[in-house]
């Protein structure tokens, strides 16, 4: 077989405070005797789109409302995700819901609130239980007009500076800066926050727009198989009638043809490490999945190999096969923090 692994968060994941660093033995291994290239790809789920045929901007949102259930075949669709933000000495913090532990109830409350009070800008905000998947948590929309969808920046990279200087560009005479000071405002003195601080949680400080689009029109990737418990890669999979398997190597381990493994964990939007895999995860992924890969590609039953990884300004691509682990047999494994 030939598989591509990507790993959207794992780079990410390496760079979290860990003493020592955490260390995979078996990828480190296979990356220290591949050939390594770089390119600009910011997301690790950008390159899934493009393996699709859809270029930027990247539609996360109205792909992932269908997983969720939604009916996108009209208008525009974009995350409006809960967060909480928090004032330092000199700039806005933001926390991604991953860190939020939103409630049903909670939830209900705040889009019932946010759609009473922007009904006469024709917005229509929703929060779906996966039709797919009832344990993901609930994801937040925002539907409306194709042509005012503005450019936006993921959370993830938002967090990485200033947020004034991530707000969203709107195209048309929508404001999306002032709509989302506007939540702000809403959720300031909710009674859902004021339960929520009493509890010791953190408040739903607002929403945060981004990954807009309309459903784009896919090509089929050349692949025969993808395994992945990612919800982005198994939506694409599923409208492209791509079989898909679950995320363990037995899924792969004998099989033929082009095969695509997606690493990535199920809780995360597609595309963002709002909350990356703590050190005993990159262990069990070593465990899990490098160490079976780098025993298949000396034995023979994979003939090539690529493994896609992403930190926050580069997406690194590995690719070895057989020959290549064998004759660098002297290139010395290095820390995956290294690569980040």
């Amino acid at each position: 077989m030939n598989l591509d692994v990507l790993t959207p968060s794992l780079l990410i994941a390496s760079l979290a405070e860990s003493t020592p660093p955490p260390r995979m033995p078996a990828l480190e291994r296979l990356l220290a005797r591949a050939n390594r290239q770089d390119d600009m790809v910011r997301a690790g789920s950008s390159w899934l789109f493009e393996r699709w045929g859809v270029a930027a901007p990247y539609p996360f949102a109205p792909v992932l409302a269908e997983y969720d259930g939604l009916d996108v075949s009209s208008e525009g669709w974009m995350f409006a995700e809960p967060v909480h933000l928090m004032a330092n000495r000199d700039r806005l913090t933001m926390f991604s819901s991953s860190f939020l532990e939103i409630s049903a109830a909670e939830t209900d409350d705040l889009i019932s609130t946010l759609n009473s009070h922007f009904s006469d800008r024709h917005l229509q905000f929703f929060a779906p239980t996966s039709l797919a998947d009832s344990s993901t948590s609930r994801r937040w929309y925002v539907r409306c007009s194709a042509s005012e969808i503005p450019d936006t920046t993921p959370p993830n990279a938002a967090r990485s500076g200033s947020l004034v200087d991530f707000q969203p560009v709107s195209p048309g005479a929508m404001n999306w800066r002032s709509l989302q000071n506007e939540a702000q405002m809403l959720f300031f003195n909710h009674p859902v926050n004021e339960v929520r601080e009493l509890a010791g949680k953190l408040a739903i400080s607002g929403v945060w727009f981004w990954g807009g689009g309309v459903m784009p029109k896919l090509i089929r990737p050349a692949y025969d198989r993808i395994v992945t418990s990612s919800a982005l890669a198994i939506q694409l999979a599923n409208k492209s009638d791509l079989d898909v398997q679950p995320l363990v190597w037995n899924s792969i381990q004998s099989a033929q043809g082009n095969i695509l493994a997606v690493l990535e964990s199920p809780s995360e939007f597609a595309g963002n490490a709002f909350f990356p895999p703590e050190e005993i995860v990159l262990r069990q992924w070593d465990l899990d999945w490098f160490s079976p890969i780098s025993q298949a590609l000396t034995g023979g039953d994979i003939q090539h190999l690529n493994i896609v990884m992403h930190g926050h300004d580069t997406t690194q691509s590995f690719q070895t096969t057989r020959l290549c682990q064998l004759l660098r047999f002297w290139r010395a494994a290095k820390p995956l923090v290294s690569y980040a």
